[in-house]
């Protein structure tokens, strides 16, 4: 019998074989990465110059450590941000394609990109993911932060806290609003399913810009309990310009 899976499985891969899931071009004999060779040319990493705090990309080449101004006013409540990259050229593109595009296969293959970018021994008891409103979530169909958190729960074998955070309030889209549009269209919009009991959590989204989103998202469940919250985001935007 696992002889015969063995030429099935061979067998399929000679008739489909597998294909990148954002250009949709064949992989080559065995390429072990999840998107192609030409398309992770697009992939660009945080640079080692970056806000400890924020992980905000900084002009300098060198490998600079200091607070951005942001952060260096009013120090975010999450402890950490991890990234899978700049939030720019083909990791731009297989985003918007995952989020506004119906593109729902692309959550295992970034969500394996971000798990790398997540150290191994990252102290977490809990993910939870940012969540949509209920009307959004309607049009969309799909939340693609809960897809990315479901993957790095499953490759992480942790417990994904599926309704635990809610946004009662249908907020204007962040795409195109400035950093303090961004912070005050997210007041008080996040509520809690329960009270937390001292957990480890591990934020996850799709994409950081201003860090608006993350900061209440993190104020509300620290208040309520959580002993410390990292984030996870598939993309960083290079600036707080709009994006």
């Amino acid at each position: 019998m696992p002889g015969l899976k063995r030429s099935i499985a061979w067998l399929a891969n000679q008739l489909f074989p597998a294909a990148c899931p954002l250009c949709s071009g064949s992989f080559s004999p065995g390429w072990q990465q999840p998107f192609c060779a030409a398309c992770q040319l697009g992939f660009r990493p945080l640079p080692p110059a970056h806000c400890p705090a924020c992980a905000l990309p900084f002009l300098a080449q060198n490998n600079s450590s200091h607070l951005c101004g942001r952060c260096s006013i009013s120090a975010p409540p999450f402890s950490k941000v991890h990234c899978a990259g700049l939030y720019e050229l083909a990791l731009r593109k297989a985003i918007h394609q995952f989020k506004f595009n119906q593109r729902v296969g692309l959550d295992r293959p970034l969500a394996q990109l971000l798990d790398r970018a997540i150290a191994a021994d990252c102290p977490c008891d809990l993910i939870v993911p940012v969540p949509l409103h209920s009307r959004r979530l309607r049009q969309r169909c799909y939340n693609q932060s809960l897809l990315l958190a479901r993957e790095i729960g499953r490759l992480r074998g942790l417990p994904v806290a599926e309704r635990l955070l809610l946004k009662h309030l249908d907020t204007p889209q962040q795409q195109g609003l400035s950093a303090p549009e961004r912070e005050k269209n997210l007041r008080q919009v996040f509520g809690l399913d329960r009270p937390m009991n001292g957990e480890r959590i591990l934020l996850v989204d799709d994409v950081m810009t201003t860090g608006a989103t993350a900061t209440a998202a993190s104020k509300l469940l620290l208040q309520q309990g959580a002993a410390e919250v990292q984030v996870a985001v598939v993309g960083r935007a290079p600036s707080e310009s709009r994006q």
